[in-house]
Parts: structure tokens; C-alpha cells; sequence
């Protein structure tokens, strides 16, 4: 007996980088259900007017892929049967759109028109994420401007847990088990695995979160995969501009807070594209600033006034009791009306205790109340330029960086006092270059290069200012002007004094990702 098996498969040689691009895929037939090997199917770009043709292959089948998202349309046709067009449909990044065709006898000439596009279907892989669109991203309200927000309408992702490393816990694992890239280049910062950077909202096309069934290319985390898709030009320009305001002239007074904490909070930036040459070569510029004035409020327990001058004569427990203070070198016995002899103290704790706030709250087992405005100032800037060198060459540059410069008055968990604050001035880049080559129909090579670097700066402004720890008393420590200051001092029952020791934190992380990948759609037939 004799077997006929027809295989059509698409080979990776190699598959060091997965591009964010779509595929278009399908059989041709005739009303019989017969296959048409040899029709011709060319699919275009309604907004570049790019077009990319192919041959069915002896099983009727086409493939047609590295397909920026966007919006497309489609035609088939065949000697001695009438063409088949399809007018506009979506393509999605990371998806397969299958158009299946049935040409019916007839002449070249006419043409039977589709004006709507099956659903897209994953059959291909058992690859599990949410797409979300550019409509849902410029749609949907996101505090911040911050799109990542929209990675939790995918199910099995929540947020990091307090602490945490990372952005999303995604079907359970660790939040620092996340990766992320840009226009399929590596965008995931290895020092605690967040974003290196996130394109102004404006900018984005759309992004996959993937939770689950990806590919190998993707199989250095446990957890998911966001993989975002930047915007591109097209023949027509098109442009936004626009602010978004908050400010507390708007706000209620929190309850806590004593009096209204200020915020000024001003978002604003601009987008434009389109094309350089017409039908060749394209641009997008996208920018997007943040200046923020945010006030801080934090409560706590300070010394009165007397207590440094060692006078404990109001000193009361939690229940109002009287506190009796005793000498530890006389047996224990308590000083004479509460008060310690000017004479004990210590002269490095009478400096360090100068710099404890007087009280400043009443009717409260809280006698202090913090406040400080913190401030961020940042510019989200970003510029990507496609070029079609040719029918069968695409290349595309792009870079976005993100200088900012930020103020923590109150930090958390440390000293509320807002002389011991910690500024973080950072700048993040990434860059890339793809080139994509058609060497035939069903024979693609991709190129690509790209870096990215993370830094951090968070320090006491402080420490440049003078030697902090001899002027109070303190000697051997550091004369480093950058990690300068006094020591963090922690006195039971009250608020800590002294810059955060574990500072300053100053690191920076560069990442180099250099990609070949050879995609071959072949088909193979054995007996």
C-alpha cells in the first residue's frame, strides 16, 4: 500500500529574537474544494502601501509573514478564475490571521469583494496572553498614563506583592519572573527584571501580555512575557497633542494629614508621523513630559522639648502613669524629680538629638506630623524611522530615552524629617537597528542589534554638604562625599533620625542583544 503525506511546515534555522510582527496564512481552492497551487496572493499595507506577494505552494497554501500591525487587504488570483479581494482587515502583532479563499470560474478581470475578515484564531501554538489594542490603550482611563496598568485585564496576573522586585505575578510566579520587550528587542533590566523603558502611551501600537504556551525565544522567565509594539509612520501625517492636569484646588483634605498636602501635577506631550518619501520611508516622533509636585504626610512620636535637656518630669506611659526614670548607677534609684543631671548627657547624643523636630501635634498619641513635597521631573522621548530600501530590504532604527530627575521627602520606612530626603536622577535608553530581507517568497532573513541601559542614582543631597558625622561627634567614618552623613539613629518609641543607611544606591546596567534569524517556509512531500 502506498502512502501520500503532504507536510507543510515553517522552519526556524534559527530564532534568536521574536519579531512583533503578524502572519497572514490560508488555502486556495475552487468550488469543488480542489487546491489551486500556483495562485498568486499579494497582501499590502493600506496605510505604506507596502506590498508583500506570494505563490501557493502545490497544496494551495500560502504564508505570508513579518506583517507590521496595522491595517491591510488582501487579493488572490488565477488564470481562468475570477480574483478574490479582500478590502481591509486588522492584523495583530504576534498573531495569525487565517484567510482561506475559494476563487470561482470566471474571468481575471472581475473580482468578488470581501469587506469583512474571519476572526482571528490561534491554531498555530499554544501560546495564551491578552492583545490590547491601541483603542483600549488610548480608551480606557489609566491613572498615571502608564498602559502596563492594562496587563491586569489578562487573566492570571496581579500585581507585585509590597516590596516586591518586579511588575505583575503572573499564574503564581514571582513578580521578579517577568519579561519584557519592545519592537522584539530585549527590554527587561536585570537588576530587579522590571521595564528598562515604557514608550509614551501616545507612541504604542499594542502590546501581548503572554501568560502562558510561549515560545522558546521567550523561555528565560518563569512567569509571562509582555511584548509591546511602537507605532509607525504611514503616508499620512498624523499628530496629537495634549495635557493632563491635576492639582489640589480639587481635592479633599485628607484626614490625616493635618493640613492639604499640595499637588501639582502636569502630564503633557506630543506625537507626530508620517512619511519622509512617500511610499518608502517613514517617522514617528513621540514625547511626553511629567512635572509633579507631591505633598507627603507621615506621623509620629517626637522627645518634648525638656526630654533633651534631660528634664522627664512630664514623661507618662501609653496609659498615662507616671514614669519614673532611674540611674543605673546608683542602684537603680530614681533621679531626683525625673530630671537627669545636664552633667550625664552624653555630648555626641545631645547633637544628635538637636536634629529631632519639636512638636507640632496635639489630641494625639502622635505628637508629629512630617511634611515634605516630593517632586519628579521627567521627559519620555522616542523616534523610530522605517526605511524600504527596496521591495525585498526593510530596515528599521529606533531610540526612546528617559532622563529624570525625582525627590523623596518622606522615604519610606526611614527618617520622616525632609532634610533627610533622597533625590534619584536617572536616564534610560534603548536603541535598535532590524534589517529584513526577502530573499524569496518563502525565504526571509532578519538582522537586528540592540542596547538598552538602566542606571539608578538615589543618594542624600546632603552628604556633599559637609562631614556630618565628625561635626556631631563621631570620628573614623567615611570622608566619601557621596556617601556622607550622619548615622541612622533608632530611639525606641520614636521616629528615626539620620539619612537611610543603606544608601546611596548607584548602579547601572547595560544590555547588548545582537539577533540573526532565518525563517524558511518549506514544503515536504514523501510517499
Amino acid at each position: 500500500m502506498m502512502l501520500r503525506f503532504l507536510i507543510s511546515l515553517v522552519c526556524l534555522l534559527s530564532a534568536l529574537a521574536q519579531a512583533p510582527t503578524g502572519t497572514v496564512t490560508g488555502r486556495i481552492t475552487d468550488p469543488t474544494g480542489a487546491v489551486l497551487p500556483g495562485a498568486e496572493v499579494t497582501v499590502k499595507n493600506l496605510d505604506t502601501n507596502r506590498a508583500q506577494r506570494v505563490t501557493a505552494n502545490a497544496v494551495g497554501e500560502y504564508t505570508v509573514p513579518f506583517l507590521a500591525p496595522g491595517r491591510y487587504g488582501m487579493e488572490a488570483s488565477l488564470k481562468g478564475f475570477r480574483s478574490y479581494r479582500v478590502i481591509e482587515f486588522q492584523l495583530a502583532a504576534v498573531l495569525v490571521q487565517l484567510l482561506d479563499v475559494q476563487l470561482e470560474v470566471g474571468a481575471v478581470g472581475e473580482a468578488i469583494t470581501v469587506t469583512e475578515a474571519p476572526p482571528v484564531l490561534n491554531t498555530d501554538s499554544g501560546t495564551r496572553g491578552e492583545v490590547i489594542t491601541k483603542e483600549e490603550i488610548t480608551d480606557i482611563p489609566l491613572a498615571g498614563r502608564n498602559f502596563n496598568d492594562l496587563a491586569f485585564l489578562t487573566g492570571g496576573v496581579i500585581p507585585k506583592g509590597d516590596g516586591g522586585y518586579g511588575s505583575f505575578a503572573v499564574n503564581g510566579a514571582r513578580a521578579d519572573n517577568t519579561g519584557f520587550m519592545l519592537d522584539g528587542m530585549n527590554n527587561t533590566q536585570r537588576r530587579n527584571t522590571g521595564a528598562v523603558i515604557n514608550p509614551p502611551i501616545e507612541g504604542v501600537q499594542e502590546f501581548k501580555m503572554i501568560t502562558s504556551g510561549f515560545n522558546a525565544e521567550y523561555g528565560r522567565f518563569a512567569g509571562g512575557m509582555l511584548t509591546v509594539v511602537t507605532k509607525s509612520g504611514s503616508n499620512r501625517f498624523r499628530g496629537s497633542l495634549y495635557e493632563f492636569l491635576r492639582n489640589d484646588f480639587w481635592d479633599a483634605m485628607g484626614y490625616f494629614d493635618g493640613t492639604q498636602a499640595k499637588l501639582r501635577r502636569n502630564q503633557f506631550g506630543a506625537t507626530l508621523s508620517g512619511p519622509v518619501i512617500k511610499d518608502k520611508t517613514f517617522f514617528l516622533f513621540t514625547w511626553e513630559s511629567l512635572r509633579l509636585v507631591d505633598g507627603k504626610r507621615q506621623r509620629g512620636i517626637v522627645p518634648l522639648p525638656e526630654n533633651l535637656r534631660g528634664d522627664f518630669s512630664r514623661a507618662r506611659d501609653a496609659v498615662g502613669r507616671p514614669l519614673a526614670i532611674v540611674d543605673p548607677l546608683d542602684g537603680r534609684r530614681p533621679f531626683p524629680g525625673n530630671q537627669i543631671p545636664v552633667s550625664r548627657l552624653d555630648p555626641v547624643g545631645v547633637k544628635l538629638a538637636s536634629y529631632f523636630p519639636a512638636p507640632n501635634l496635639t489630641g494625639s498619641a502622635n505628637n508629629y506630623i512630617a511634611a515634605g513635597d516630593g517632586t519628579t521631573s521627567n521627559n519620555n522621548l522616542g523616534v523610530k524611522i522605517d526605511h524600504n530600501l527596496s521591495e525585498r530590504d526593510r530596515l528599521t532604527g529606533s531610540v526612546f530615552w528617559r532622563p529624570n530627575a525625582a525627590f523623596d521627602p518622606l522615604v519610606s520606612g526611614r527618617s520622616p524629617i525632609a532634610l533627610f530626603g533622597l533625590t534619584n536622577n536617572t536616564n534610560d535608553v534603548l536603541a535598535y537597528l532590524k534589517y529584513l530581507r526577502t530573499v524569496r517568497p518563502n525565504f526571509y532573513v532578519e538582522l537586528s542589534a540592540n542596547f538598552s541601559r538602566k542606571t539608578n542614582n538615589q543618594l542624600w543631597p546632603g552628604s556633599a554638604e559637609k562631614d556630618w558625622a565628625a561635626e556631631v561627634g563621631f570620628q573614623g567614618t567615611t570622608k566619601n562625599p557621596i556617601a556622607r552623613g550622619l548615622p541612622q539613629v533608632d530611639a525606641a518609641g520614636y521616629i528615626p533620625l539620620g539619612p537611610p543607611y543603606d544608601h546611596p544606591k548607584i548602579w547601572a546596567f547595560n544590555n547588548y542583544q545582537y539577533a540573526g534569524t532565518a525563517t524558511l517556509i518549506c514544503l515536504a512531500i514523501g510517499y
